[in-house]
This record gives structure tokens, C-alpha cells and sequence, in this order.
């Protein structure tokens, strides 16, 4: 797996392998500033132009960020919906905390984000290893 960029917020991975490009959140996101939280996306969403990857894996498990509902509506129109446009993405699959699934503020997010993306090639998991074996899964 190549590493693309890391710092002390995320890391950035591509695996040739397996044709997944791989954006994961680290526990050092709960001191990050709201400042901090754009840059490291708008990084993502560079690298993520700049490969046109096929699978996209974006583990937000150990993000410990609030996403407040103004940053969520600028997260969906600044990266989700021009990364969903990249032509080369077949699917896309998040993996986000149990909490942050469950919480109605989050709603709003995956239901815009759903409406940009292709019918069915956009998962939400409580885990890496199940987004995996539905990006890799022929449906």
C-alpha cells in the first residue's frame, strides 16, 4: 500500500492491489481546528483528483471532530459532491463510529451525499473490513 500524505490528522493510502484509495481519520482529530478539519479534506479531495480512482474508502472511525451542520453542508458541497463527480469512482464506501450513525444531525449529510452519488455505489459500515468486501463485491 503506497502512503499519499500523513500528518498528525490523517492518513492517505492507495493500494494497487486492490484498487482502493483510502482517506483514515486518527484519534488527534478531536484537537484539530475547524481550520485544520477543512485543510486535511481539501488535501483528501486534491489526491483524490489527482489518482481518479475506481473505489473510494473513507474510514472516519477514529474521527473525533464535531461536525457541526454548517460544516456539514460545507463538506457536502466543497468535497463530497465534486469528489462523487470524479468519473473514474465506481464506489465509494464510508466507515463511521456507531455514534455518529445513529446521531439525526448526520442525516442531512448522507441524504445529500446519497443524492449525488450513483444509485446503490455509496455504504455506510461500522467497519474497514466490511467496506472492503462490498467494494470488492461485483453488485
Amino acid at each position: 500500500m503506497e502512503t499519499l500524505f500523513s500528518d498528525q490528522f490523517n492518513d492517505i493510502l492507495y493500494n494497487k492491489e486492490n484498487g482502493i484509495h483510502y482517506h483514515v481519520t486518527k484519534p488527534t482529530t478531536a484537537q484539530m481546528t475547524e481550520t485544520e478539519f477543512k485543510q486535511m479534506l481539501l488535501n483528501w479531495k486534491q489526491l483524490m483528483v489527482s489518482h481518479n480512482p475506481r473505489w473510494i474508502l473513507v474510514d472516519s472511525l477514529n474521527l473525533h471532530f464535531p461536525v457541526s451542520p454548517e460544516l456539514q453542508n460545507w463538506l457536502v458541497q466543497n468535497i463530497t459532491i465534486p469528489v462523487l463527480a470524479i468519473g473514474s469512482i465506481i464506489k465509494s464506501s464510508f466507515v463511521l463510529p456507531q455514534e455518529f450513525i445513529s446521531q439525526l444531525s448526520v442525516s442531512q449529510f448522507m441524504d445529500e451525499a446519497s443524492n449525488v452519488s450513483p444509485k446503490n455505489n455509496l455504504q455506510y459500515f461500522s467497519s474497514r473490513e466490511a467496506a472492503e468486501i462490498w467494494l470488492k463485491s461485483k453488485d
